[in-house]
Formats: structure tokens, C-alpha cells, sequence
């Protein structure tokens, strides 16, 4: 295929991906910008809620991740029964371990967040409201995920764009209703935000079986671990990468919350606003894994190689773009989220910094994404896992003893080039040896 025609199909893959990742981004920023209208102590308090729920949707990528190269490598083959059963086979088993997951959790709530606060009553307290709702919305979380991993692994990504922005702006809309109690809904603070953001998830369920209907995939629901147990082997590798990442960012963030609540919510500020450039980084990464899968389902590893590097090239470059325009306004761009000057003058600091490093995830997140694609969900897990470890948690320690949260922040720089730089290596010399077919 020619180069002009290489980039046209990655772009047709991975533009209703960015607007849905983009939206995505609402989740966050809305509850970012209610929350920080209720104070500091919500806001760092929902930032930790979130961490801690990422660590446990490790759960989740067990199955989305595995279907979703399962599915393409299917759909390349021609084998589409093989995906509508490993999906239907995906849902049961997927919906059992994440209710048990999320009601054994529940109950653990308050020390888990001590863990990562220390002792931090108020902060404690408000962090648990929040994270215990989106914990037992779990179940939801992976049904929805699965769903549209199959439905991106064929490359209808313009029916995943439909569920994701609708389901976005209706968060958008139950958030101030639930967090300040308006139309007679009860005032539920923190809780309320956690409340929208699973009752938004939910809502994708019905959209994405009526999407995979018209695709032809409806999923075959059965308790035989025919399929299944091909999904999960694909997807332990990336599901233990995951965890292993979330464990590590839980540890990088502890380093953070005790700088002090003001470092804490300017981090989550931060964050959220970041998340509108590395977002599109993932629909990148996902249209690698489904582009690279497909090829190499049908038994053309070469093309695969190119397209999962062209997807890097253009990844890398409008993240590049957006990270410099994001720098360059900063301070005017945390101000409507901060509920303080202080926070204010601390998230514009991690926006330059998370900015200009933009370029380094980029390669970092679609290279991964490729490599997982062609089957191969180790070698993803051994540089992310080292690389989180060795160039952020490690320096992080040490830093912030000495400059504070700013310390975090530039170890969080570092890393994410270092790790760019070792999957370009790894990339270009050794992905032929590495992919593997799982169909």
C-alpha cells in the first residue's frame, strides 16, 4: 500500500477515536471544574479517588484489551463467529470477576486511601465517598469497555464515537445536578460526581449492543471458556502492565499528596486539562493495536509494521503541536479550574512541564498499542513496567524531598521520552520477531 494511502486509513480509523477520546476527556474535566466549586479538599480528594479507581479497572483490561486484539486478529482472518463468541464469553465472565472485584473492594475503601494520604482524616473521608461509587460501578465499566473494543477492533470507530461523546455530555449534564442537588436531585458533593460518571458509562451498554447488532457481532453469551480463554491469555500480559503502572502511579501520587492538599488538587488540575492532548494519544495507540492486528490476522506482518508506524508519526505530531499550545497558555488555561491563586500558579507550572513532554508519550502509547496488536503484550509490559519504576517512581522519591512537587512533575518528564525512545528502538529493529498470531 502506498504511503498517502497508509496515512488515509489511519486517519479514517483514528479520527472519530480522538473526538471520542476527546470527549472522553469531559468525564474528567467536568467533574474537575464542579468539584473545584466545592474546594480544595474535594478536588485532591477526587484525584485521589481516581488513581485508586484506575488500579482496580486493571480488572477491566484483562478482558477489553484481550478481546479487542482477539476480535481483530478475527476479523482479518475472516473468523467473525470467533469474535462474536470470545465476546459474548468475555461479557459473562468479565461481568462475575469484576462484581465480586468491586463489592470485596467496598469494604477495604477507607485503607486503601490512607495508603496513599497518610494520615489524612478530611481527605480520607471525602476520597472514599467518591471512590466507593465508581468502584461498584465496575460491572458497567468492563460490559462497556468490551462492547466497544470489539466495535473499534473491526474499525467502525465512527459507531464508537457516537457512544462515547453522547454518554461524555451526558455526564457533563448529571454532574452539577447530582454534586450541588438541583431539580430536586439530593446534594451529593464528590459522591454525586462519581455517580454521574457510572451512570454515563452504563448508558453505553444498550448503545454498543444495538452498534454491534448492526455489524453483524452480536456476542454469543455462553459460560464455556472456549474463546475466553485465548482473550485472557492475550490480555494478562497488558492487564498486569496496567497494574503494575496503576501501583506505581498510586505510589508516584502518594509522593504527591504529601507535598500537601494545594500540591495535590494543582496536580489534578493539571491532569485534567493534559488529559484533552494525551487522550488523542490513545485513540492513536487503539487504532495502531486494530490496524496492526488486522494485518497481521490476515497474515501480512510487513504492512503491519508500516501502519503501526504511521499511526506513530501522525500521533507524535499533533501531540507534539497540542502540547506546545498548551504550554504556551497555561495560566490561562487552569484558571476556571483552580480554587485558589496558589493551585492556579502550581497547575500552569505541570501544564508547561506535561506540555513539551507530549511527543515522548506519544511514541511511548502508539508503539505500545502496535505491538500489542500484532499479539505480542509482553514486551509492552516490560519496558512501560521498568520505565514507570526506574525513571519516574524512583527519582520521584528522591525529588520531591528536595523541590517538591515540581520534583514529581520532572521525573514524570523524563520518563515518559526515556520510554519513548526504547519503543521507537524496539520498534523498528526487532517488531518482526516479536509479533506473534493468536487467531
Amino acid at each position: 500500500m502506498k504511503q498517502g494511502s497508509l496515512t488515509r486509513e489511519v486517519l479514517r480509523i483514528a479520527w472519530p477515536m480522538v473526538i471520542s477520546e476527546l470527549s472522553d476527556s469531559l468525564y474528567s474535566i467536568a467533574d474537575t471544574y464542579f468539584v473545584s466549586k466545592v474546594g480544595t479538599v474535594a478536588l485532591a480528594a477526587v484525584g485521589v479517588g481516581s488513581y485508586l479507581a484506575w488500579l482496580f479497572f486493571v480488572i477491566v483490561a484483562l478482558f477489553s484489551i484481550g478481546v479487542l486484539v482477539y476480535a481483530a486478529q478475527s476479523y482479518g482472518a475472516g473468523e467473525v463467529k470467533a469474535a462474536r463468541r470470545a465476546l459474548g464469553e468475555s461479557l459473562v465472565f468479565g461481568a462475575l470477576v469484576s462484581f465480586a472485584a468491586s463489592v470485596a473492594v467496598f469494604y477495604f475503601t477507607p485503607s486503601l486511601i490512607s495508603i496513599i494520604t497518610g494520615p489524612n482524616p478530611n481527605l480520607i473521608e471525602v476520597a472514599a465517598s467518591y471512590f466507593r461509587v465508581r468502584i461498584l460501578g465496575l460491572p458497567a465499566l468492563a460490559a462497556a469497555l468490551m462492547m466497544d473494543s470489539v466495535v473499534r477492533a473491526v474499525g467502525a470507530t465512527k459507531y464508537s464515537m457516537v457512544a462515547v461523546v453522547s454518554s461524555a455530555f451526558l455526564n457533563v449534564v448529571l454532574d452539577p445536578i447530582l454534586i450541588f442537588g438541583l431539580l430536586g436531585a439530593p446534594k451529593l458533593g464528590v459522591a454525586g460526581a462519581a455517580l454521574a460518571t457510572v451512570i454515563s458509562i452504563a448508558y453505553m451498554i444498550p448503545l454498543e449492543a444495538y452498534f454491534l447488532k448492526k455489524l453483524s457481532l452480536t456476542p454469543v453469551l455462553s459460560m464455556r471458556p472456549a474463546h475466553v480463554v485465548k482473550v485472557v491469555k492475550v490480555g494478562a500480559p497488558a492487564a498486569l502492565e496496567r497494574l503494575v503502572f496503576s501501583v506505581g502511579n498510586n505510589a508516584y501520587i502518594a509522593f504527591i499528596a504529601r507535598c500537601g492538599n494545594v500540591a495535590l488538587a494543582a496536580h489534578q488540575v493539571g491532569l485534567r486539562i493534559e488529559s484533552f492532548i494525551y487522550m488523542p494519544g490513545f485513540a492513536f495507540s487503539v487504532a495502531a493495536s486494530a490496524l496492526v492486528g488486522q494485518r497481521v490476522g490476515a497474515g501480512e506482518v510487513v504492512e503491519g509494521k508500516r501502519v503501526g508506524m504511521e499511526a506513530a508519526k501522525i500521533a507524535t505530531a499533533l501531540m507534539a503541536v497540542l502540547g506546545v499550545a498548551v504550554a504556551l497558555t497555561a495560566s490561562y488555561l487552569v484558571a476556571p479550574f483552580s480554587p485558589s491563586a496558589e493551585v492556579a500558579q502550581l497547575a500552569a507550572v505541570y501544564l508547561v512541564l506535561a506540555g513539551l513532554s507530549e511527543p515522548g508519550l506519544a511514541l511511548a502509547m502508539t508503539l505500545s498499542g502496535a505491538i500489542r496488536g500484532g499479539g505480542n503484550t509482553i514486551v509492552p509490559l516490560v519496558i512501560n513496567a521498568a520505565g514507570l519504576y526506574a525513571f519516574r517512581v524512583a527519582p520521584a522519591a528522591f525529588l520531591t524531598s528536595i523541590v517538591g512537587v515540581v520534583g514529581a512533575w520532572l521525573a514524570m518528564f523524563a520518563d515518559v521520552y526515556l520510554r519513548g525512545i526504547i519503543f521507537l528502538v524496539v520498534y523498528l529493529r526487532y517488531f518482526l520477531k516479536l509479533v506473534k498470531k493468536v487467531v
